[in-house]
């Protein structure tokens, strides 16, 4: 429940964050989440371009799901729920094991998720 919780704040977050810069465009989004990826993940290009893609698809999705869903939170936050599911599966057929064990880790350290024990070795800088 708390990690639905801190995903919810996270994503609005996000939202209203792009709300108050419309002139990112999503492509502009997917691309710099593809770069900071693409460095702390180590990717090579197939999948640095694959990684493009699912993130590109994810945003343009959450783009509509605000626009379809702006007066019903609870439908909102079910088709968010549901991008992002998509989208770490999507991921998860992309990046090697390690990649996606390192990824998780830095996912949930950044919203906030009580690490457990041997998490460790992500590096500090990635914000993705």
């Amino acid at each position: 429940m708390k990690r639905i919780i801190f995903l919810l704040a996270f994503a609005f977050t996000t939202l209203a964050s792009q709300a108050q810069n419309p002139a990112v465009t999503p492509e502009a989004r997917a691309q710099s989440m593809t770069t900071t990826m693409t460095k702390h993940l180590k990717l090579n290009a197939a999948q640095a371009n694959r990684v493009k893609t699912i993130n590109l698809t994810s945003i343009q999705q959450l783009e509509q799901a605000k626009k379809d869903h702006k007066n019903d939170p609870r439908q909102l936050k079910a088709t968010m729920d549901l991008i992002s599911a998509t989208r770490l599966e999507s991921l998860k057929s992309v990046l090697s094991v390690t990649q996606f064990q390192q990824y998780q880790q830095q996912r949930e350290r950044k919203l906030g998720i009580p690490a457990q024990a041997g998490t460790g070795g992500v590096p500090q800088g990635y914000d993705n």
